[in-house]
């Protein structure tokens, strides 16, 4: 394990890694009057392991003040809940299923994807050489 501990959950990967990315820029919060949807949670890779990490948990680990909440964490297992169920991934840790609350995650269509702007709260860069 890295040292994500207490950060994200730890998930063994059945689809391909980007197209699990791009899922989940299409899942989070969403205005529908200005056509703007923020992604509730990213995928990292780490040391070879993949967890599904909330944006907040990310700002935490780059040592943001961290203000992550039971709502935060309820939606991001819920969301980990559907990649489950969708065959996306097998969940390693215990206890994380939330199937009550899938039907409250907004999730954008793909064929709706090019009328909204995602609009990241987080961007997970890659290391610069030099």
């Amino acid at each position: 394990m890295s040292d994500l501990n207490g950060y994200g959950v730890e998930v063994k990967l059945i689809s391909d890694f980007l197209v699990i990315k791009e899922t989940l820029e299409r899942i989070g919060i969403a205005n529908r009057k200005t056509k703007v949807i923020t992604p509730s949670v990213y995928i990292l890779h780490k040391q070879g392991d993949y967890f599904i990490i909330h944006f907040k948990e990310l700002l935490a680990l780059d040592g943001f003040k961290r203000n992550i909440n039971e709502t935060d964490i309820c939606r991001r297992n819920a969301i980990i809940s559907l990649l489950s169920n969708w065959g996306m991934v097998s969940i390693i840790e215990d206890g994380i299923y939330q199937p009550e609350l899938e039907e409250q995650i907004f999730v954008l269509p793909y064929s709706e994807k090019h009328i909204y702007k995602i609009n990241h709260k987080y961007r997970i860069s890659r290391r610069r050489n030099g």
